[in-house]
């Protein structure tokens, strides 16, 4: 009886100081302003339409900060129309997209969502969780870099809610 004892508690403490690990290393991103710690708990479902004077994805793609993404081991590729993106967990694939001209002249749109996500239990894994949100941030300052006045509306595939505001 002592062994299993020794090994409950012994699990229960690995499991705590991992949470704390990874919890610390959240709070670094969030302080850093690598992820955004105001987002809704679920904007992985929204899709996020960005309108600006951004020409095309490559200059998008120019600025981010890739540097942080590889850090994250959020890898990019690109495609004909649209740039896609994956985390080395494998939990999560997302993508952006252009989507032609706005009514106004010289405005482009670019559609950015999540097009897949491991969940477990019903909830998104936390590792799809912080690295579409380091993403998502990413993307967002790629934006506003290149584009001071960019908006994003974020719309809910469920029940059409929308935001207007990056932060």
């Amino acid at each position: 009886m002592g062994l299993a004892w020794a090994l409950i508690i012994g699990a229960i403490v690995v499991g705590t100081v991992v949470g704390l690990i990874i919890a610390n290393g959240n709070k670094k991103l969030f302080e850093s302003g690598v992820a955004n710690k105001n987002r809704p708990h679920d904007f992985y479902e929204q899709v996020h339409t960005f309108k600006t004077i951004v020409p095309d994805l490559d200059t998008m793609l120019n600025a981010l900060d890739r540097g942080i993404l590889s850090q994250e081991g959020i890898s990019i590729s690109k495609g004909t129309n649209s740039l896609v993106f994956k985390n080395s967990a494998g939990t999560f694939t997302a993508s952006i997209k252009a989507a032609g001209n706005s009514k106004i002249e010289g405005v482009q749109l670019y559609k950015f969502s999540l097009n897949q996500w491991k969940e477990r239990n019903g909830i998104i894994e936390m590792s799809a969780r912080m690295d579409s949100n380091v993403l998502l941030t990413a993307i967002e300052k790629a934006f506003l870099m290149l584009d001071f006045n960019a908006v994003v509306e974020r719309t809910y595939a469920t029940d059409l809610k929308t935001k207007s505001s990056f932060f």
